[in-house]
């Protein structure tokens, strides 16, 4: 699975539980153009808790942010804090999560968005703290969409300080679009209409000067790039090209570049691409985990959310809901994600970066680790078992997009046997390999060497994270179509049909099949709970089998092949900070 708007429905509250970073680094960093200068690294917060979506003041002498104390709930509110340092304001005290933080033109007032369950409010409040006011609300998009699912922030004020531009469904659209809405509160007019077959448009920057808006598209694929429009919709058109994770997007000082986060290389770094065309530059400075940055309007001042994760894999018994006994399995110097148990039940592979960038090992039962990849600058999914337990299978990320490798258990060479694919896994036999096209949308299955290709699903029923069953008559996915749903289809290929209706959020990336059923994640809101759901073929009936409350689904769980065992990546840190970058332009 991928490891991926911090709130993370669900998992935004859990996914923010990383660590947090101490001291003053000094480096000596070179401007876009112009002599070398100094960069002055400097932590903001170093709080108990998270810290995350940082937002400057117009006068860059005062930063918005969200932040929850772990210690006490795990939703976020809204804090004003001085740059200079000082004691921070909550302004927001509210029910859901608020997030994303957004100055009026004239700094009196903070704009945000709210997340109460299944609902979303945009929200209005005075910058020193006082009484809120809902500006419109709106369907709130399902933590399941896909595998990084998050919401991201979504507000942005137009220069006129009267209109706010935001993500939300509107003018009959399901899907999220750039929508502008008067701040005093009235109907969502969309600007744009997001592609057919896209997960639609979000995270709206208005730039300097007012004339344009930057925002995130994202494919059914989970490709993310950047577009810009002017605040009418018109001239729509990209300027990234990568479809990469995008983790926050800010306007430079000026207006002439547009900064972002994103895994364009190991990790999520920030980036700075021209408004006018032009290639990303890597802003080094930010490290491997920067996300949602923001630019002092004087722009000699930046700010991200800095969260470099530790997480170990453990292992519990299933049987009682909540876990019991569960103990550390797998811990290293680095972030230990994606645990999968071989066939057998005998070892364990896992995506580790203890080397410094990610790559598949095996535990064996000994606790004797092996590396079995070696190789740069790839984000990688959860590694797969061939059921015949002699080779592995992992969806990749890397520079050229996203790829499919396999690998022998044993080590050795790994291969490249998919490009612009999806989901892949084995079928019952190891002998093809299923995938999602990134192109179409629709399950297509290989022979194991990436040859003779053959489409499985028909007519845009298709979809992704597909399995085949046990017995190899047919192929379970998540639809397209119906996306909180899990489909099967014939494994020859033909129409596919609704199979199984969760009765909470299906999650991306979470369906693991078995001879006697298969088991899937949920989310369920009311609760804020992750349930391990099994559904059986023989009564046709599903039961939550384990439930998790601090952990992220998107770093994986496995179950043993016997059932009784469920490993998961459980992070060992539950704090992120805000970094502050000096004499930065």
């Amino acid at each position: 699975m991928a490891s991926g708007s911090l709130v993370r429905r669900p998992a935004v509250l859990l996914a923010l539980a990383l660590c947090a970073v101490g001291g003053v680094v000094t480096l000596l960093g070179r401007l876009v153009s112009g002599p070398t200068v100094e960069l002055k690294k400097v932590p903001l917060t170093s709080e108990a808790g998270a810290h995350a979506y940082p937002a400057f003041s117009p006068d860059g002498n005062r930063l918005a942010y969200s932040a929850h104390d772990v210690s006490k709930d795990a939703v976020f509110h809204i804090f004003v804090r001085p740059v200079a340092g000082g004691t921070p304001l909550q302004v927001s005290n509210g029910e859901g999560s608020d997030i994303g933080p957004a100055w009026s033109p004239d700094g009196s007032s903070l704009a945000f968005l709210r997340v109460v369950e299944d609902r979303a409010q945009v929200i209005v409040v005075p910058s020193g703290g006082g009484l809120e006011r809902k500006v419109v609300e709106f369907d709130a998009p399902s933590s399941g969409e896909d595998e990084d699912a998050e919401l991201s922030p979504s507000v942005s004020w137009a220069r006129d300080g009267k209109t706010l531009v935001v993500s939300a469904p509107a003018g009959g659209q399901d899907l999220p679009a750039i929508c502008t809405v008067p701040a005093e509160g009235g109907a969502l007019h969309p600007i744009t209409k997001p592609p057919e077959g896209s997960r639609g448009d979000t995270t709206p920057a208005v730039s300097p000067d007012g004339k344009n808006v930057a925002f995130v598209r994202k494919s059914e694929g989970g490709r993310c790039d950047i577009y810009l429009c002017d605040l009418k919709g018109n001239g729509v058109r990209p300027l990234t090209f990568d479809g990469n994770t995008i983790h926050g997007i800010t306007w430079a000082a000026g207006g002439q570049d547009v900064m972002y986060s994103a895994n364009r290389s190991n990790g999520f770094r920030l980036w700075r691409v021209p408004a006018y065309g032009g290639s990303p530059r890597d802003l080094i400075v930010s490290g491997n985990h920067a996300s949602y940055p923001s630019v002092a309007p004087a722009g000699s001042r930046l700010v991200f959310t800095e969260s470099p994760a530790m997480s170990e894999i453990w292992i519990a018994q299933v049987g009682p809901l909540d876990p019991e006994h569960a103990r550390p399995l797998i811990r290293s110097t680095g972030r230990e994600i994606n645990p999968s148990f071989s066939p057998d039940g005998k070892r364990v592979a896992d995506i580790s970066d203890q080397s410094g960038d990610q790559q598949i090992w095996i535990t064996d039962a000994d606790g004797t680790r092996t590396q079995i990849t070696r190789l740069e600058g790839r984000r990688m999914n959860q590694p797969i078992w061939s059921p015949d337990g002699r080779m592995l299978l992992c969806n990749m990320r890397g520079q050229g997009g996203q790829e499919v490798f396999t690998v022998p258990a044993a080590g050795g060479k790994a291969t490249r046997v998919l490009t612009d694919a999806n989901d892949a896994s084995w079928s019952h036999d190891s002998k093809s390999i299923y995938y999602s096209s990134r192109m179409g949308g629709e399950i297509w299955k290989v022979a194991a060497d990436g040859t003779n290709p053959k489409q499985i699903t028909q007519r845009h029923t298709g979809g992704g994270d597909a399995h085949e069953s046990a017995d190899g008559k047919y192929v379970y996915y998540r639809s397209y179509r119906s996306r909180g749903s899990i489909w099967r289809v014939p494994a020859d290929g033909g129409e596919g049909e609704e199979a199984i209706v969760p009765e909470h959020d299906l999650m991306w990336a979470s369906i693991q099949t078995t001879a006697k059923g298969i088991y899937y994640l949920e989310f369920a809101r009311s609760g804020r709970a992750l349930m391990v759901v099994f559904y059986d073929f023989a009564t046709k009936k599903s039961q939550p089998v384990i439930r998790f409350k601090n952990t992220n689904w998107f770093d994986g769980y496995s179950i043993s092949p016997d059932g009784k065992y469920v490993l998961f990546s459980k992070v060992d840190q539950n704090e992120t900070n805000l970094t502050m970058v000096e004499n930065f332009r």
